[in-house]
């Protein structure tokens, strides 16, 4: 898939990334600096849904909603997202699994449906498969691998996973160039 021969599928894509950082700007207000650091859904999908990110503190949530504005840029200068860390990875899936419902609330009058089509638009296990190297981040929605997060994990171990506590997230992965620590957030 070639982000130029796919314009529809990178549009949704941007529309779910932007209103995933929108939705995680705003729990990061709502907690602010409270001593009270649970904010489970329903609140926002961009605390995850995962249960390990569900105490994260303001500060992180702000971090996790520039990991969806980071992909989104990536789409708005012509690349496909490329995840540079694992919040960037949980980003990207989210918005994946979100993209689909924002094409059934565009009006047919709507800008999106002047790009140019292409045959498989739309292809989300093809993004899925195009744009990740693994789908390890995945395994933290399972119940039944509790501390799976944990590099000390030995199914963790045995599968190479690293450090997926929420701390870590934000930790830059080995083989990718790191984002600006300067770029600042949207709001």
């Amino acid at each position: 898939m070639r982000l130029a021969a796919h314009p529809r599928t990178a549009d949704l894509l941007h529309t779910a990334l932007v209103l995933l950082a929108d939705q995680a700007y705003d729990d990061a207000h709502r907690l602010g600096t409270s001593s009270c650091r649970t904010l489970a859904p329903p609140l926002g999908k961009s605390s995850t849904g995962c249960p390990l990110t569900w105490t994260a503190d303001h500060r992180w949530r702000r971090r996790m909603a520039r990991a969806f504005d980071d992909l989104a840029a990536d789409l708005a200068r012509g690349k496909w997202p490329e995840p540079t860390c694992t919040a960037e990875e949980m980003a990207l899936h989210l918005a994946i699994e979100d993209a689909p419902t924002y094409l059934e609330d565009r009006p047919q009058t709507d800008a999106h449906h002047t790009l140019p089509e292409h045959g498989d638009d739309y292809s989300w296990d093809g993004c899925s498969d195009l744009l990740f190297q693994d789908h390890d981040v995945l395994m933290l929605f399972d119940s039944k691998l509790g501390g799976i997060e944990d590099p000390q994990d030995p199914t963790n171990q045995s599968m190479g996973m690293g450090d997926l506590r929420a701390a870590a997230w934000f930790a830059p992965f080995g083989s990718h160039s790191v984002r600006d620590p300067r770029r600042g957030f949207r709001r």
